[in-house]
């Protein structure tokens, strides 16, 4: 490092003999923590220096200004969310009237077609007779559109302790139950022999879904959450084999590494109650077949099917 040759001014002034010289830039980087300029205005404020005249009327006036400038805005803002207060109130309230009254629509319609539905019943009843009833009955049973009653596995699921890094922020979710995990329990048991699955009392179908949206995990857009019970009704040795198998596995080493809670148990006289009715869809070709060969091809009379008549 080079050093001062001699009579190098010093910043601090001749007679202070402050400012040294270290043997590396640290060193008098402590040694000298405040620039001279630091000093210097301490020195002239400690001789009783002060701006007069025009520079200080401009500053006075510059900090008066930006003082009631930022007052102004203060004081706007503040209005500003008085006056939006009722509107979000009255918003909230309309909002909230609407989900009120959009569920109390959702309850009646559904009373309505349970009534219809057993109307439907009676009917089919007194129609077709015994043996073509008990079919239709053993078909419902095995598609989910009838409650069935038997033994079975009851698979127990429920969330970890979610941890946060402390750095970072991010929140992990490892030992929480995924729509992925309910997936693979229902799996394993209708390849175990299950005749009929539900999870949390929703009965699954050959149409049902099991999906992640968000945190929240629905199955067959309605929400469940946890603990998950997975209730399966099949062979008296569902339940071990379950635990024993691929999927009960999978869940003892979750348990084991993240937290997640995992049960299994037997089962026995349990009711699952119907899915709701299958909403089934046909195709139909977007276009008309094209007419046979000698076939006429005025256009259809005024109110013929193809018219909507």
């Amino acid at each position: 490092m080079t050093r001062p040759v001699a009579g190098t001014p010093d910043p601090d002034g001749p007679s202070s003999g402050k400012r040294t010289y270290g043997p590396d830039f640290l060193t008098a980087l402590f040694q000298n923590p405040l620039d001279p300029g630091y000093a210097d205005a301490a020195a002239r404020r400690a001789e009783g220096f002060r701006r007069t005249g025009t520079r200080r009327r401009v500053t006075n006036a510059v900090a008066l200004v930006t003082l009631v400038a930022v007052g102004f805005l203060l004081v706007v803002g503040y209005q500003q969310t008085i006056d939006d207060a009722p509107g979000r109130t009255k918003t909230r309230d309309a909002l909230i009237d609407q989900v009120q009254s959009r569920r109390e629509q959702a309850e009646t319609l559904q009373a309505r077609a349970d009534l219809l539905a057993d109307q439907v019943a009676e009917l089919r009843k007194r129609e077709l007779g015994g043996a073509a009833v008990a079919g239709i009955r053993a078909l419902e049973a095995a598609t989910g559109l009838a409650a069935v009653r038997g033994s079975g596995a009851k698979i127990v699921l429920a969330d970890g302790p979610t941890s946060v890094d402390a750095v970072t922020g991010e929140r992990h979710t490892e030992g929480q139950v995924k729509d992925t995990d309910l997936q693979l329990a229902a799996n394993a048991l209708w390849s175990a022999g299950a005749e009929a699955i539900a999870v949390n009392g929703y009965r699954l179908t050959a149409t049902s879904t099991i999906r992640q949206a968000g945190e929240a995990i629905l199955v067959d857009t309605r929400p469940v959450t946890t603990p998950y019970q997975v209730v399966a009704i099949g062979p008296a040795d569902l339940s071990s084999d379950f635990r024993n198998g691929y999927a009960g596995k999978f869940f003892q080493t979750l348990s084991t590494q993240y937290g997640l809670s995992f049960d299994t148990a037997k089962v026995r006289n349990v009711t699952l109650n119907a899915a709701p009715e299958l909403k089934l869809r046909s195709a139909s070709p977007s276009t008309p077949p094209p007419a046979p060969s000698g076939s006429s091809s005025a256009p259809a009379p005024s109110g013929s099917p193809s018219e909507g008549g």
